[in-house]
């Protein structure tokens, strides 16, 4: 038998469904699930494919609730709670995140026209955040997603994408036609606009300032870019105020 993290679900109807994770220690992890009282399934997967972490969050994102650690042995029968408390520190707990939704509407060629001026638009834009942060995997990820129409939408931004992400948006909404409706809120369901001074909450989300992202947010126009003074000739040597 092996400790487990147990995770519940329940169905509309009342019956539940079981989920449970094991660290194996070993650069794997143990994912089994079924019904409630039923042998649970198993399946085993290495940390890079889909890091353990990632896979619980998801879970609870979807309505699983933490039961604790339980005993489950070969066969996939929980056969009693174990002699290990689950520390309440432990439960995995829903990291800051911000929220967004995406709809594009497509029902006529002038619409097919503005949503390809805007996937040209969004790519132009990724490349000015790319050369500032570099490579992002989950922006590329995104975009092609979205581009080939297989984007889902509604999705969230966690520190761990970087503010990369979060000027992509806000970038995306400022460009966005008609055709193409982008919502940004925080977890609490405070909108978050493209007016990137206004948001000091959202950037501390990814550790991040105004004035560390300021180069980035004025090439896209999300802040207008400072004057400088030095640069400002004048026959007039001395200023009365």
């Amino acid at each position: 038998m092996l400790d487990y993290d147990l995770y519940r679900f329940t169905n509309p109807d009342r019956s539940t469904k079981d989920w449970a994770v094991r660290d194996n220690g070993d650069g794997t992890y143990t994912s089994r699930w079924g019904k409630t009282g039923t042998r649970l399934q198993a399946k085993t997967f290495t940390k890079n494919r889909l890091s353990m972490n990632e896979l619980i969050r998801s879970k609870v994102s979807k309505g699983y609730k933490s039961i604790g650690q339980v005993l489950i042995d070969d066969d996939g029968t929980i056969s009693s709670a174990s002699s290990k408390p689950l520390d309440q520190d432990s439960s995995p707990t829903e990291e800051p995140c911000l929220f967004w939704r995406l709809k594009i509407r497509q029902t006529d060629l002038s619409d097919t026209q503005a949503i390809g001026t805007f996937h040209a638009n969004v790519l132009a834009i990724s490349s000015a955040i790319t050369d500032c942060f570099g490579p992002s995997v989950w922006i590329k990820d995104f975009l092609h997603a979205m581009i080939n129409g297989h984007l889902s939408n509604a999705g969230k931004l966690f520190k761990e994408q970087g503010v990369a992400s979060l000027l992509l948006f806000m970038a995306m909404m400022k460009v966005a036609p008609k055709q193409v409706s982008i919502h940004l809120s925080h977890d609490d369901g405070v909108d978050i606009s493209n007016k990137i001074k206004l948001e000091s909450k959202a950037l501390s989300i990814f550790d991040t300032d105004l004035e560390s992202v300021r180069p980035v947010a004025e090439s896209l126009g999300l802040l207008e870019k400072r004057i400088d003074l030095s640069l400002v000739s004048s026959s007039q040597d001395d200023f009365y105020f």
